[in-house]
Protein backbone atom coordinates (compact mmCIF):
# COMPACT_ATOMS: atom_id res chain seq x y z
CA UNK A 1 0.00 0.00 0.00
CA UNK A 2 2.91 2.49 1.04
CA UNK A 3 4.69 1.64 -2.40
CA UNK A 4 1.34 2.72 -4.41
CA UNK A 5 0.80 5.63 -2.46
CA UNK A 6 4.58 6.64 -3.11
CA UNK A 7 4.09 5.96 -7.13
CA UNK A 8 1.14 7.80 -6.96
CA UNK A 9 2.50 10.83 -5.01
CA UNK A 10 5.62 10.62 -7.35
CA UNK A 11 3.33 10.28 -10.66
CA UNK A 12 1.47 13.76 -9.89
CA UNK A 13 4.71 15.41 -9.05
CA UNK A 14 6.73 14.44 -12.31
CA UNK A 15 2.55 15.48 -14.23
CA UNK A 16 2.75 18.48 -12.47
CA UNK A 17 6.78 19.39 -13.89
CA UNK A 18 5.73 18.31 -16.78
CA UNK A 19 2.51 20.55 -17.32
CA UNK A 20 4.67 23.76 -17.05
CA UNK A 21 5.25 23.82 -20.38
CA UNK A 22 8.42 24.73 -22.52
CA UNK A 23 9.89 28.47 -22.75
CA UNK A 24 10.73 29.45 -26.46
CA UNK A 25 12.58 32.49 -26.73
CA UNK A 26 11.91 34.33 -30.90
CA UNK A 27 14.91 35.19 -31.78
CA UNK A 28 14.10 36.52 -35.10
CA UNK A 29 13.02 40.40 -34.93
CA UNK A 30 10.65 41.52 -37.19
CA UNK A 31 11.13 45.25 -36.96
CA UNK A 32 14.51 46.53 -37.17
CA UNK A 33 13.84 50.18 -36.72
CA UNK A 34 14.61 51.41 -32.86
CA UNK A 35 11.36 52.46 -31.45
CA UNK A 36 11.88 55.34 -28.59
CA UNK A 37 9.37 55.28 -25.87
CA UNK A 38 8.46 58.76 -25.07
CA UNK A 39 9.57 59.54 -21.40
CA UNK A 40 6.30 59.53 -19.08
CA UNK A 41 4.36 62.97 -18.80
CA UNK A 42 4.05 64.90 -15.54
CA UNK A 43 0.21 65.08 -15.27
CA UNK A 44 -0.39 66.25 -11.91
CA UNK A 45 1.65 69.00 -10.04
CA UNK A 46 2.05 70.53 -6.85
CA UNK A 47 0.89 73.68 -6.61
CA UNK A 48 2.99 74.41 -3.40
CA UNK A 49 6.76 73.37 -4.71
CA UNK A 50 5.95 72.17 -8.61
CA UNK A 51 6.93 68.71 -8.15
CA UNK A 52 5.56 66.59 -10.60
CA UNK A 53 3.64 62.72 -10.78
CA UNK A 54 2.34 61.20 -13.25
CA UNK A 55 -0.81 59.86 -11.58
CA UNK A 56 -2.70 61.73 -8.50
CA UNK A 57 -1.50 61.59 -5.11
CA UNK A 58 -0.13 64.23 -2.31
CA UNK A 59 2.84 65.76 -2.41
CA UNK A 60 5.40 63.83 -0.53
CA UNK A 61 6.99 67.12 0.56
CA UNK A 62 4.00 69.83 1.03
CA UNK A 63 0.87 67.15 2.44
CA UNK A 64 -0.93 68.76 -0.43
CA UNK A 65 -2.70 67.18 -3.18
CA UNK A 66 -1.22 66.97 -6.49
CA UNK A 67 -3.76 69.18 -9.05
CA UNK A 68 -4.26 67.94 -12.72
CA UNK A 69 -2.45 69.63 -15.28
CA UNK A 70 -4.52 72.20 -17.06
CA UNK A 71 -7.18 72.00 -14.15
CA UNK A 72 -7.45 75.27 -11.63
CA UNK A 73 -6.49 75.07 -8.09
CA UNK A 74 -7.25 77.72 -5.30
CA UNK A 75 -3.57 79.72 -4.28
CA UNK A 76 -4.93 80.07 -0.50
CA UNK A 77 -6.49 76.46 0.43
CA UNK A 78 -5.49 74.26 -2.75
CA UNK A 79 -9.40 73.57 -3.64
CA UNK A 80 -9.35 72.23 -7.08
CA UNK A 81 -11.73 72.56 -10.08
CA UNK A 82 -12.01 71.72 -13.35
CA UNK A 83 -13.60 75.10 -14.28
CA UNK A 84 -12.53 78.79 -13.87
CA UNK A 85 -13.83 81.11 -11.53
CA UNK A 86 -13.94 81.92 -7.76
CA UNK A 87 -13.34 79.50 -5.29
CA UNK A 88 -16.16 77.70 -3.42
CA UNK A 89 -14.80 77.45 -0.15
CA UNK A 90 -12.67 80.79 0.25
CA UNK A 91 -14.11 83.14 -3.08
CA UNK A 92 -10.47 83.61 -4.22
CA UNK A 93 -10.12 83.18 -8.10
CA UNK A 94 -8.47 80.51 -8.84
CA UNK A 95 -5.25 79.80 -10.61
CA UNK A 96 -4.72 77.36 -14.19
CA UNK A 97 -2.18 74.65 -13.02
CA UNK A 98 0.60 74.88 -16.11
CA UNK A 99 2.29 72.33 -17.38
CA UNK A 100 6.08 71.83 -16.31
CA UNK A 101 8.49 73.08 -18.17
CA UNK A 102 10.51 71.14 -19.78
CA UNK A 103 14.39 71.11 -20.02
Amino acid sequence: MKTLLAGLVLSVISLGAYAQGKVTINTKQTNTTTQHHPAPVAAYKCPVCGATSPFATDCKKDKVSMVKVGDYYCPDCYMTSSKAGKCTMCGVDMKKMEAPATK
